[in-house]
């Protein structure tokens, strides 16, 4: 920005000097405080009050994250055999992703089908016994006691085969778990295990983000929320993208950070070509209530004075204090609306300038 110059006329004082015989007496030399004559501005320090349509809009920052993702972890205790994908790789639901080691898994099968099978034979004798015990205790041949004994046997053979039946299934269960398929259709965001690699149960294995559709996180001041409303656009930029993006509102939290009074709030924003990515930081415009028709200047030409809103303004080659109410103030545009103290057509001053620059003669430059 141009910085003002101020050009001075010297002032330079007569010395005078008095002599009476032998006696010399010097008289000191006064010089009077230099005037400013004029002030040069660039013409870019300077700007014409216009007439257009202003939109209240407030700037906010924000994080861009995934709405969609998921921690794909192991549902046994084995060790890693195959990964199938790496990160950046797309996965569609139910894809083989991960194959775990199957030996120890397959031989806990086979024990729980062996098992199964004993307890069955076991259960088919028991009934046996009880079918010919119902006999002899028609007969009475055998007592009441061995007669329940022989029932209570056969319940218990066979509430063991259903025992056996549910441990068969889960280490089928555990087998099939071994294979590892994509819970949902994304990309492939982390990894955590390689081949050769002991995996717990429930330890994560890959991480899936589905980049289709991400969320816009950021914060409002307070003084701006009663304007904001689910279903608003809001237009941002991302760095290293020459083009604006849009988010729609969708959510407000309904808690205000303890610590700033901001709230929180989020916005959905399409992303079909996956171009944007989760965890960038974003510059948004907000628009907040309906458009106005005014006259506007620059926001960095307002000045402030004991609670009253002033401009420099030239007139007759002139500065000049004018005292402006303002209007709403578009951040985007970084442009104030002026409700009176303005007129189209007048030049105001966007450089700093002191209290002692007031009526004094201005000359723009180039």
């Amino acid at each position: 920005m141009f910085k003002p110059k101020l050009i001075y006329v010297a002032v330079v004082a007569t010395l005078l000097v008095a002599a009476c015989g032998e006696e010399k007496t010097s008289a000191t030399a006064t010089v009077l405080p230099a005037t400013p004559a004029s002030l040069e501005l660039a013409k870019t320090d300077v700007a014409t009050v216009v007439e257009r349509v202003l939109q209240k809009s407030v700037v906010v920052t924000g994080q861009l994250q995934a709405l969609n993702y998921t921690t794909v972890q192991s549902e046994v205790n084995a060790s890693v055999a195959q990964v199938l994908v790496r990160e950046g790789e797309a996965v569609q639901k139910g894809q083989i992703i991960v194959k775990l080691a199957t030996q120890d898994l397959q031989a806990r099968a086979k024990q729980a089908e062996a098992a199964l099978a004993s307890a069955k034979a076991e259960s088919v004798l028991a009934n046996a016994v009880k079918e010919r015990n119902e006999q002899l205790y028609k007969d009475k041949y055998i007592s009441d006691i061995d007669y329940k004994k022989g029932i209570a046997e056969a319940q218990a053979r066979s509430e063991n085969v259903k025992a056996q039946e549910s441990l068969l299934a889960i280490a089928k269960k555990a087998l099939n778990d071994a294979v590892i398929v994509a819970p949902m259709s994304g990309i492939v965001a982390k990894r955590y295990v390689q081949a050769g690699q002991m995996v717990a149960m429930n330890n994560p294995v890959l991480d899936v983000v589905d980049l289709s559709q991400l969320e816009l996180v950021a914060t409002i001041a307070p003084e701006h929320l009663a304007a904001l409303q689910v279903g608003q656009s809001l237009q941002f930029n991302v760095q290293g993208f020459s083009e604006s993006f849009s988010a729609k509102v969708s959510r407000i939290n309904p808690v205000a950070d303890a610590a700033t009074r901001a709230v929180t709030f989020y916005g959905t924003v399409q992303n079909p070509q996956a171009q944007l990515k989760a965890g960038l930081f974003v510059q948004g415009t907000l628009a907040l209530g309906s458009a106005t028709q005014g006259l506007v200047i620059p926001k960095v030409s307002l000045r402030h004075e004991q609670n009253q809103s002033y401009v420099w303004i030239v007139e007759a080659n002139k500065l000049s204090k004018r005292s402006i109410d303002i209007g709403l103030i578009d951040d985007k545009t970084g442009q104030v609306l002026i409700r009176q103290g303005l007129q189209a057509g007048d030049k105001v001053v966007l450089a700093q300038l002191n209290a002692q620059a007031v009526n004094m003669p201005i000359k723009l430059v180039e």
